[in-house]
């Protein structure tokens, strides 16, 4: 059934088309949205009971399953009916403990891994030359880890190696680490043997050229320079400074910042431009009309374009706007002025303008020079009309435009929301 108060509204809306199409075409649209916005809506909805069954703790029989050690506590909202009726309670629902089964089990694990995972680097437990990597815990296993040392001058309780001279044969040294579980804690003992580090030839050199310049440092304290070795074991040594780099990090950036900025000046130009050519078409149909009058008042073209010219100066000088066209038609004053013939005048201004609108004018008052101005009244007419609908057109176009815009801010609006909603779901699906 047709809304006759809607369809006049269309027909007001848009007087020079079919309303009966308008108003069929809005109400497809609507529908259309109508029904991708239920389904939409039963969708989440289908997702938030699914959600809700997942999410339930509570069985049939009235039992709430505990997670396992590892996963952690939950809290569970209950209702008790009572006598007093309803009652709305809190309960937080504490992991499973292990059996001492299981913790045994789980003992000769950690020691298998214990013996690997603080090696750090070193070949064996045999055979220790650096620090070694004593964790507090283990993933997946639920040990609090402990350790001591059985000679902190050997090896401390971080792993650290301590001892300042180690002999080629080594020292025996041991290491316990107490793991415990709640209440449970059992100590295991590693054995291990510490020797000195071998160090290849180039790492030799490296810290004897160290100590060496320690040394330098240290020999004349008071002395207000410092002068380098030049040899070390006969060999010559020469040194250089290694100055800051922050220089080769900062050239990049600032050829970057170069090519932005270039770019950046480009695009503001190309803005301009855009904005100039905008802008002589909104100013164009005023300065068809002001041209319309002042020929049909009995003036020429050429002195027409003198007196708009002249009038915008005087706007200008009592604080006017600029205006890109008006800009262009002083321009053509001051070349009729200087004796510049008509013609060509009047294609330059066209040239100049770069926009359809002016070319096609200036054609127009080229063309019709020996015409007379009944003949050219009647071009100026048809130019006004032409322009008045070509800037509904565009007008039009641009709302389309805008609409279309505002398309992608409302969908992102929308997928915000939809994840807002789902996000609980999602997160029960990860802990189911």
């Amino acid at each position: 059934m047709i809304d006759k108060q809607r369809m006049f509204l269309f027909s007001q809306l848009f007087p020079r088309e079919k309303a009966e199409q308008k108003y069929e075409s809005f109400y497809r649209r609507k529908w259309r949205l109508l029904i991708l916005m239920g389904a939409a809506c039963i969708v989440v909805i289908l997702l938030l009971c699914i959600s809700r069954e997942e999410k339930r703790n509570l069985s049939e029989e009235g039992t709430l399953q505990r997670k396992e050690w590892n996963e952690g506590s939950y809290e569970v909202i209950l209702q008790g009916n009572g006598i007093y009726g309803k009652e709305r309670m809190v309960l937080t629902v504490t992991e499973r403990r292990l059996t001492q089964e299981e913790l045994e089990a789980l003992k000769t694990e950690a020691v298998q891994r214990l013996t690997s995972e603080i090696l750090n680097g070193n070949g064996s437990l045999k055979r220790v030359t650096h620090r070694l990597l004593l964790p507090g815990y283990l993933d997946g296993l639920p040990f609090q880890i402990s350790w001591k040392s059985s000679n902190a001058q050997i090896i401390n309780s971080r792993g650290e190696i301590t001892a300042e001279e180690i002999p080629e044969d080594g020292l025996s040294v041991s290491l316990y680490a107490s793991l415990s579980y709640e209440e449970s804690s059992f100590t295991e003992e590693i054995p291990l043997w510490v020797y000195p580090e071998r160090m290849t030839e180039e790492e030799a050199y490296r810290k004897e050229l160290q100590e060496l310049l320690l040394k330098t440092d240290r020999e004349n304290p008071e002395e207000k320079e410092i002068w380098l070795p030049e040899e070390m074991d006969g060999q010559p040594i020469c040194w250089q400074e290694e100055l800051d780099k922050t220089i080769f990090i900062v050239i990049p950036f600032l050829v970057m910042g170069m090519i932005l900025l270039s770019f950046s000046l480009d695009r503001q130009l190309y803005e301009k431009e855009r904005k100039r050519e905008k802008e002589i078409r909104r100013a164009y149909p005023q300065f068809v009309s002001k041209l319309q009058l002042l020929i049909g008042a009995g003036m020429t073209p050429r002195a027409a374009f003198i007196r708009i010219g002249r009038e915008y100066e005087r706007k200008r000088r009592e604080g006017g706007k600029r205006q890109y066209l008006y800009e262009e038609v002083v321009l053509a004053g001051f070349a009729f002025q200087n004796g510049k013939a008509e013609t060509e005048v009047y294609r330059s201004f066209g040239r100049r303008c770069r926009e359809r609108e002016c070319s096609r004018l200036s054609f127009i008052l080229a063309a019709n020079l020996r015409q007379g101005n009944e003949k050219l009244l009647s071009l100026l007419a048809e130019e006004a009309e032409t322009v008045l609908l070509e800037q509904r057109y565009r007008a039009r176009k641009y709302g389309e435009e805008a609409g279309t815009k505002l398309l992608f801010p409302m969908l992102i609006m929308l997928l915000v929301v939809m994840f807002l909603i789902l996000l609980p779901a999602m997160g029960s699906f990860k802990k189911g």
